[in-house]
C-alpha cells in the first residue's frame, strides 16, 4: 500500500447541460440528494460557451469511512 491515498471522489460528473443552465439550476436539482459544497461549469476557452457538462462536488462526510 502506498504512503499516498488520495481521498475518494466527492463530485458528480453531469453531461448534457444545456447552455441556458446556471450553477443556481443544478444546485437546487441536485441539492435534494446532500449538501453541496460546490457546482462548476467549464467554460469554452473562445467562445466563452459553457461546454455542455459540469460537476456537482458534495462534502466528504469522514463518518462514512
Amino acid at each position: 500500500m502506498s504512503r499516498y491515498t488520495r481521498p475518494p471522489n466527492t463530485s458528480l460528473f453531469v453531461r448534457n447541460v444545456a447552455d441556458a443552465t446556471r450553477p443556481e439550476d443544478l444546485r437546487r436539482e441536485f441539492g435534494r440528494y446532500g449538501p453541496i459544497v460546490d457546482v462548476y461549469i467549464p467554460l469554452d476557452f473562445y467562445t466563452r460557451r459553457p461546454r455542455g457538462f459540469a460537476y456537482v462536488q458534495y462534502p466528504l462526510f469522514h463518518s462514512l469511512l
